[in-house]
């Protein structure tokens, strides 16, 4: 099934209820939207297998201008609007785009205003679209290298959303807070599955933890995603629920399993873990009915998994399905790289248990090797964030003399708290063995976040290198 035709089929179910939230529009008002749109692309001369660029904040112009391009067969090419011009400049033109939609002049290129986009109209221009043609391109995020372009086919979004709507039991009276960005697969992936269920959305600009429960309670949202730090920042956020709050189902990664328990214990929210990329969407998840904090869940038909390892043991996590990307964009060497046999690569680390569920244990990358001993991060990271003056802390690895790696680690003073590197050494040694205590710490305002509130480790690395306590 093509993006456009999962969306033209919720038209026909639920045309009259709400796809918007705050101010409602209904999904039949937001089809004429996007046929406009659609409109306007055609006779600028967008058609099949063109790219557009997209650099805006993240609102419902978004999500039509994708559809827009989705219906005539057109690659939409979603970019960070924090980047600089000269950071957008190779993107854009690895992309081969042909025009830019932004609300900021971006030199050498073809810009069109958001403006120019708003139209309403019937119905489409026919466009020859197959589900297997490619639909978006999305530059990775970058937490641990040079950004990649995935190339995401309609079958990318809409071969998982009907078993993830299914697992996770959204229904049409559902009311989806969407903070993510949808230059992001989380973001994408989550509007999709509004889409598949019915269900309403509220798209808002970025994620703001002291923001948070006044978006739930002016959206009556019932579901939210989060990625990163979200759970945890929330958690430390001086702000309160409103009485009688509708949330009841948090989905995401990488909240750590005492951050879910925490979470569900003083907000009465269920949290359920999964796992995907931007390479292949959502790929794990896990049931709201029975959840499991530490596991990322099982399989998500039609989508297989495994860990290329003995059952119980730590080895990288492979997947293959119909939502693979198809390659990265004019990257032949990594494509090979990542897709050399039917498996994808994910670079991931995990284990599977008894019952089939994935596990994670670290990215490959990530991994320190310091004097011929393997030390995940993630336990290093756990020791920090017990520490009652810690509101978060980062491990990363960074080259020694010797060509191994010492162990640096960024901590964040909650608000009024005092910390220094000899406190905090001190705390480590009392629960890490010798070899996994951080060689130095920098006490730091803030940790570089990705726009999915991900720390960013490539800046980490950068910074523990020099030595020095660095600025964001």
């Amino acid at each position: 099934m093509t993006l456009g035709a999962l969306f033209d089929t919720a038209v026909d179910r639920f045309g009259d209820r709400p796809l918007l939230l705050g101010p409602d529009v209904s999904y039949a008002d937001f089809a004429s939207r996007v046929n406009g749109c659609a409109c306007v692309l055609w006779n600028m001369g967008v058609g099949r297998g063109d790219a557009v660029a997209a650099v805006l904040p993240n609102s419902p112009l978004v999500l039509t201008l994708w559809l827009a391009a989705a219906k005539l067969g057109a690659v939409f090419v979603p970019l960070n609007p924090a980047l600089r011009d000269a950071e957008l400049a190779p993107l854009l033109t690895h992309s081969g785009a042909v025009l830019v939609v932004a609300d900021r002049p971006i030199p050498g290129h073809r810009v069109v205003a958001p403006s120019m986009l708003a139209a309403t109209s019937s119905s489409a221009p026919h466009a020859s679209v197959r589900a297997d043609d490619p639909v978006t391109v999305l530059y990775t995020s970058g937490t641990t290298g040079s950004p990649k372009g995935c190339v995401l086919s309609h079958t990318s979004y809409t071969a998982p959303a009907p078993a993830f709507v299914t697992r996770l039991g959204l229904e049409a009276d559902d009311r989806l807070l969407a903070c993510l960005p949808l230059f992001h697969m989380a973001g994408q992936s989550f509007a999709v599955s509004a889409l598949q269920a019915g269900a309403s959305l509220a798209v808002v600009p970025r994620f703001s933890a002291s923001g948070f429960w006044g978006h739930v309670d002016d959206f009556r949202a019932t579901a939210f995603r989060h990625l990163g730090e979200m759970l945890t920042l929330i958690l430390r956020s001086p702000v309160t629920p409103p009485a009688g709050h509708g949330l009841r189902l948090v989905y995401g990664g990488g909240a750590r399993p005492d951050v879910a328990r925490e979470f569900t214990a003083r907000f009465g929210v269920t949290v359920v873990e999964g796992y995907g990329m931007s390479e292949t969407n959502t790929v794990l998840c896990g049931d709201p009915y029975l959840p499991r904090p530490g596991s990322m869940g099982t399989p998500l038909p039609p989508a297989e998994v495994r860990v290329a390892a003995t059952p119980g043991e730590i080895g990288e996590i492979q997947v293959r399905g119909p939502g693979l990307m198809k390659g990265y964009h004019r990257d032949p060497e990594r494509t090979r790289a990542a897709l050399a046999s039917s498996w994808l690569r994910t670079g991931d680390l995990g284990w599977m248990d008894d019952d089939g569920h994935v596990h994670f244990a670290a990215r490959r990358v990530d991994v320190i090797r310091r004097r011929g001993e393997n030390i995940d991060p993630a336990e290093v990271e756990e020791a920090l964030a017990e520490h009652p003056q810690v509101l978060l802390g980062a491990v990363v690895g960074v080259p020694t003399e010797l060509s191994d790696e010492d162990v640096a680690a960024f901590v964040v003073p909650l608000p009024g708290s005092r910390l220094d590197e000899d406190g905090v050494l001190a705390w480590c040694r009392t629960r890490l063995a010798a070899f996994k205590v951080p060689h130095r710490v920098h006490v730091v305002d803030r940790l570089p976040m990705t726009p999915t509130s991900k720390i960013n480790r490539s800046l980490l690395r950068a910074a523990g290198a020099h030595g020095r306590n660095p600025r964001w």
